[in-house]
């Protein structure tokens, strides 16, 4: 299963569960954005038993975007039980997603 696309609402109640759930927030006119799109989509598929993938757009969620500290997009947050565990800002490749979500999920 690959990312879903959450408005504000999705997000509240999906974070306050005890499922992992890892947010991109990013926009369609984001050249960096798009490129990182099909390694967010492996990360959901292949970890999609032990946490939630979940996509924010920026523009349609702007404020959301903006309580959760969003200042430079594509920004990945890794929440549970309510909390953002972890951020991590522009990952490179799908293996600095690996371990941003490895590093997170072991504090």
């Amino acid at each position: 299963m690959g990312a879903t696309e959450m408005n504000k609402e999705q997000f509240q109640r999906s974070i306050a569960g005890n499922r992992p759930v890892l947010v991109e927030f990013w926009a369609p006119w984001c050249g960096y954005c798009r490129r990182l799109g099909p390694a967010y989509e492996k990360i959901a598929q292949e970890y999609g038993d032990r946490l939630i993938a979940a996509k924010v757009n920026v523009d349609e969620e702007g404020q959301l975007a903006e309580a959760e500290g969003v200042e430079t997009i594509p920004t990945l947050i890794l929440y549970r039980d309510g909390k953002a565990l972890d951020t991590v800002v522009n990952p490179d490749s799908k293996a600095a997603i690996d371990r941003f979500i490895q590093k997170a999920l072991t504090v």
